[in-house]
């Protein structure tokens, strides 16, 4: 089996796919450990291999997601080694180094111009106010398989202790489970919202990766899908797990706080 990355002078190029936050997790990786092994960003990064979950066809999309990085103005120069690789999706993100890690993000994950404008129709369709409101967030389905998952239960109670503190909070409900968004939807009937019409989800089963679904149309549900990850990362506050999904809520949002997080059967 090929390395999921393959280095050479100035150049990184990654061969893992998976789920599309999978692939990101990876391709962040491979900058990083060029970076952290050469003292310099790559001059180029190719990731036509990955996404192939996400794409119809056999072409590099990944500048259909993200910005190109040569387009992107971030200054990132080395002083230290930088602690990170894909199996950060299973730590508490409080003990991340954001200050090392965000200005990777921003150069190699800023949302492209087609999840930029689905950013600004999704705000204003729901009228999100960031400063009032919660992620309400819960990966399920497969996640089971590879980290311990709360109950939905648990999680809904979460946000009712947090809206016992800050009554003003509406809850923005995401989640690959139709139970968990059914079940959100009735315990804040009237101040939670879900983004019904850009997300796919579906009943509980372990045995089924969302992303597998309505494959017709998937390059447009995968960029609503990052471009709702992003407003996830705005909110003020944020009720999560772990695992890729909610790495990249945590990357995007460059900090951990107001971050409520179960990991590995405690919550933080």
């Amino acid at each position: 089996m090929a390395a999921p990355t393959q280095y050479a002078p100035d150049i990184v190029m990654i061969l893992h796919s998976d789920g599309f936050f999978s692939c990101s997790s990876v391709r962040l990786t491979g900058v990083i450990t060029y970076f952290n092994n050469n003292k310099k960003l790559p001059v180029y990064l190719d990731s036509f291999n990955q996404y192939r979950m996400n794409k119809k066809y056999n072409t590099d999309v990944t500048f259909q997601y993200y910005e190109h990085y040569n387009s992107v103005d971030e200054s990132i120069t080395y002083t230290h080694t930088i602690d990170y690789d894909e199996n950060k999706q299973f730590v508490f993100y409080k003990n991340l180094d954001f200050d090392a890690i965000t200005p990777f993000v921003r150069k190699y994950f800023s949302p492209s111009v087609f999840v930029r404008d689905k950013i600004t129709h999704i705000i204003k369709k729901y009228d999100i106010d960031f400063d009032n409101t919660c992620t309400l967030f819960h990966r399920g389905q497969d996640k089971v398989t590879e980290t311990k998952i709360c109950t939905h239960e648990e999680k809904i109670e979460k946000a009712r202790e947090l809206l016992r503190q800050h009554p003003q909070l509406r809850f923005m409900i995401q989640s690959d489970e139709t139970d968990f968004i059914e079940k959100a939807k009735k315990a804040f009937p009237e101040n939670a919202f879900c983004c019904e019409d850009e997300i796919i989800h579906m009943k509980q089963d372990p045995t089924v990766q969302v992303h597998k679904v309505n494959r017709d149309d998937i390059e447009n549900s995968s960029q609503n899908f990052l471009a709702i990850t992003n407003i996830m990362s705005r909110c003020k506050h944020v009720i999560m797990s772990s695992g890729n999904c909610d790495l990249w809520v945590a990357l995007y949002r460059g900090n951990a706080d107001n971050l409520i997080q179960y990991y590995d059967g405690v919550w933080d």
